[in-house]
């Protein structure tokens, strides 16, 4: 099946053991936010320090796994159209969007994907903190060995990622909420190619 995250909302679902799903851009570019829990113990998250850990790498592709905060793997990547994604930076927050100076003079709106993700998760029933997201599409880098440098998304239209769930799991996923440089300044929504008869639990969808 197929879903259509609008953009600068959220979605959460759950996945079985061995089942794939498929992350796209419709549009290219646009930056999709993306964190996984242990169905059996949601306090079991992803972790992006073990899974920069465990692949020893900043930069993760096909045949690397994401790795919860117990060092075990939950989601292994098993296509990459794009294989340019960050696991470095956080889910933008509201106050990152409304209280920060931005380049070029854009206008971000209320509503971070940290927010977003949490009106997932609790649509699922979730009651766990946002942790740290993966973040499909983000090209970012260190440069000078010191600093971080956001650069704009290499993925181009139709752009996938796919996933399987190495345990039974439940995922969010967010289109990132930030315009600017990684996803430029007109946000778009993403794809999600699911398993038939899964239950999407929708978060907030914000239009403007």
């Amino acid at each position: 099946m197929e879903y259509r995250i609008p953009k600068r909302s959220a979605v959460a679902f759950a996945i079985d053991r061995g089942a794939s799903f498929d992350v796209v851009t419709p549009e290219g570019r646009q930056v999709a936010d993306l964190v996984a829990f242990a169905r059996r113990d949601p306090s079991e998250r992803f972790s992006q320090s073990y899974t920069r850990d465990l692949n020893g790498k900043l930069r993760i592709t096909t045949g690397d796994d994401l790795y919860t905060t117990a060092g075990e793997p939950i989601l292994t990547i098993t296509a990459d159209d794009c294989g340019v994604h960050d696991i470095l930076f956080g889910p933008c927050t509201e106050w990152m969007l409304t209280d920060r100076p931005h380049r070029e003079g854009i206008q971000n709106e209320p509503g971070g994907c940290r927010e977003n993700l949490a009106l997932a998760m609790e649509a699922i029933g979730l009651n766990e903190r946002v942790p740290d997201t993966m973040n499909v599409f983000q090209h970012s880098t260190v440069t000078d060995q010191t600093y971080f440098d956001v650069r704009a998304s290499t993925a181009e239209l139709g752009d996938t990622v796919a996933f399987e769930a190495t345990r039974a799991a439940i995922v969010a996923i967010a289109a990132c909420s930030a315009k600017g440089v990684a996803s430029g300044p007109v946000l778009s929504p993403i794809d999600l190619r699911l398993p038939d008869g899964t239950t999407i639990h929708e978060g907030t969808v914000r239009t403007r």
